[in-house]
């Protein structure tokens, strides 16, 4: 499992060496002198558990395509903050879901997916909680939904955002991805490492794991590498954040934020995790506030809309304000959205995407972080 049943108990790291973590020099992120970061961007925009089940009352419409998802053990619609209602959709073998929920108890288990919509292995895949914290979605293949926090679970129980997190039912059309350096498949019925591309995106499948301090654990073969470097975040063992540094010759490392080497040791899972293979079709984003295009192997910020879903990539650094830049017409969502980030030294982050159209960029910690390295790579959602 790639986290404890038991928020309490959760389980020991694997043996093996644990040092600080940051990446080979050459290919470190490169520091910036941050800019004047606004005192607002620390504040969160959310309401309580209180206020979100008071709103549950409230109706919700469904687009097309979409299946609402019935909340269990006393988890309800979060809605407070104006947040989608959860819901659920497939589209060619890719599941994607939506909404925000919240808990006033302790049960972990919120949803079972419709027997459409159910994966044929175990995937982990992050989402975001309250305050930019690290969460993480367990999912069996009888559809049973379990949330972790890599926290307080008070952050899962407070605020549970289900938008940008996706995954594959199946295995079908995946290329196979030859794990090297120590690396091997986590098995424990999770899928084996593999890749595959839908409609220009790159989307990644499986769990590994390793004994070793290599942190290069396979090279994507060259139909299924990027055009340009990309930063992606993905889920540790016990719902730590990590990422991934994939570079255009294929070669893929793994990054952990705190440095701590033995989250990754004990786990990765690529389920969730994705990237666009090209700039081709994007649209180009005009960054405001400071904010500038990161440059040094990277892509500038753009967004597309495939089949209904909107798709990010790039990265940026610079904002004097966390406001960095506001979606044209036709890509913004019908409420709000929050989905996580990369930010500098795979340290995490959300962003909130507003009905307006208006993005606002949020560190987990020191908002200077965001401010040095954001990554819009593997960021989507539905509007």
């Amino acid at each position: 499992m790639f986290a404890t049943k038991d928020q309490g108990n959760r389980r020991a790291e694997a043996p093996g060496l644990t040092r600080n973590h940051h990446g080979a020099v050459a290919r470190r992120l490169r520091r910036a002198a941050a800019g004047a970061v606004c005192a607002a961007a620390v504040a969160l925009p959310l309401v309580g558990a209180a206020g979100a089940q008071a709103a549950t009352s409230a109706p919700h419409t469904l687009a097309s395509g979409w299946t609402s998802l019935a909340l269990e053990n006393g988890w309800f619609d979060y809605v407070g903050s104006s947040t989608a209602a959860p819901a659920v959709t497939n589209i060619n073998g890719i599941v994607h879901l939506k909404g925000a929920i919240a808990t006033g108890g302790t049960n972990q288990v919120a949803f079972t997916l419709p027997a459409g919509d159910r994966p044929a292995t175990e995937v982990a895949v992050q989402v975001d909680l309250l305050g930019a914290t690290a969460g993480q979605l367990d999912i069996t293949p009888d559809g049973q939904v379990t949330v972790y926090s890599e926290q307080s679970w008070n952050n899962a129980q407070q605020f549970t955002s289900l938008d940008g997190a996706s995954f594959a039912t199946s295995g079908s059309s995946f290329t196979p991805l030859t794990l090297v350096n120590g690396w091997s498949n986590y098995g424990g019925g999770f899928a084996s490492a593999s890749a595959r591309n839908v409609s220009g995106i790159v989307r990644l499948r499986g769990a590994m794991v390793t004994g070793g301090t290599n942190d290069a654990p396979f090279t994507l073969p060259a139909a299924l590498r990027p055009s340009h470097l990309v930063y992606v975040p993905v889920t540790l063992c016990d719902s730590n954040n990590g990422r991934l540094e994939i570079n255009p010759n294929g070669v893929v490392y793994v990054d952990v934020e705190g440095g701590t080497w033995s989250h990754a040791q004990c786990g990765v899972s690529l389920d969730g995790a994705w990237f666009a293979k090209s700039a081709s079709l994007y649209t180009p984003l005009t960054l405001q506030n400071g904010w500038t295009s990161y440059g040094f192997g990277t892509t500038s910020p753009a967004v597309r809309k495939i089949n209904g879903i909107v798709h990010f990539e790039g990265a940026m650094s610079h904002g004097a304000n966390p406001l960095a830049f506001t979606l044209p017409v036709g890509f913004r969502p019908s409420h709000d959205v929050y989905t996580s980030v990369d930010m500098d030294n795979a340290n995490r982050g959300h962003i909130l995407i507003e009905p307006n159209g208006q993005v606002t960029v949020f560190a987990e910690g020191s908002q200077s972080v965001a401010s040095v390295f954001t990554s819009l790579d593997g960021v989507s959602f539905a509007p």
